[in-house]
């Protein structure tokens, strides 16, 4: 029994250490950006509108939002409206060992007149720059880690017009201090949901370059309008994710936990062949 238990303890040991974290993600630099143009045309009149994304970032997280609510009147009646709201993050203040991200917008442009609605042009964008340095927490500079990116994203859309082209898309980059791509997600499709992950190995001490884009352009078509009546545009895609380093266990620890796993298993069948 006593052997058994020290057998068990030395198990849990190894078990300990190859779960065991190496390092954790401190955000060295970052930074967020954004834009919303939009314009549509009613009998022959248009009207534009523009917002941009607000930086604000503080320690340990990349931030950035924006929102726009605008009317503009037309004339000889009616009017176009536009709802924008958008925000890009990155946060390494929850988990020492992860970083957590998102970016997303969402658009609005509803026109109410009598006549014709003659189309309409939304595109927005949403860019976040961020250096993850990858520090000791147990382990010296050089030790391996291995850095998992796993997420997922999702586009809606809707509109009360004949035909409507809606593109979202997502750019997600990491990199290495010398620029080589060390995994990469792009895509989305209209309407449409994805889940992503990928990983790579690196080194404490590293510092990592990671870039997250989103780009969403809608397009409304020609439309009649009745008085009374109106023409919407809504459209939404938004992602989120984690980057997550972990320790790479030496070949020692596995040999460690494997053999005491063999010496439980034959302690055990000797005492039930007693």
């Amino acid at each position: 029994m006593k052997l058994n238990k020290i057998l068990l303890a030395g198990v849990m040991s190894a078990a300990s250490a190859l779960a065991a974290h190496a390092a954790e993600l401190s955000l060295a630099s970052g930074s967020v950006a954004g834009s919303l143009a939009a314009q549509a045309t009613v009998n022959g009149e248009t009207v534009s509108f523009d917002a941009v994304l607000d930086d604000l970032s503080g320690a340990g997280f990349v931030l950035g939002a924006g929102a726009s609510d605008a009317s503009r009147a037309l004339t000889p009646a009616g009017s176009v409206s536009q709802l924008w709201s958008a925000a890009a993050s990155l946060d390494t203040t929850l988990d020492p060992a992860s970083a957590a991200f998102s970016a997303g917008s969402a658009g609005a442009l509803s026109a109410h007149a009598d006549g014709q609605f003659e189309g309409s042009l939304e595109a927005a964008s949403l860019w976040l720059e961020a250096e993850l340095a990858i520090v000791s927490a147990e382990e010296a500079v050089g030790t391996p880690v291995r850095v998992d990116v796993a997420g997922s994203a999702e586009s809606l859309w809707a509109s009360s017009g004949p035909t409507l082209e809606l593109v979202p898309t997502f750019d997600l980059v990491v990199r290495d201090a010398g620029a080589n791509i060390l995994g990469s997600w792009q895509g989305l499709d209209a309407g449409g949901s994805e889940s992503f992950s990928f990983s790579f190995q690196s080194l404490v001490g590293e510092v990592l370059s990671f870039s997250l884009g989103h780009d969403s352009q809608a397009m409304g078509g020609a439309a009649a309008m009745a008085a009374g009546a109106g023409h919407t545009l809504d459209n939404a895609a938004w992602l989120e994710g984690t980057i997550t380093v972990t320790a790479v266990p030496e070949p020692e620890s596995y040999a460690l936990f494997l053999a005491g796993l063999t010496a439980i298993g034959l302690f055990g069948r000797r005492r039930l062949q007693r």
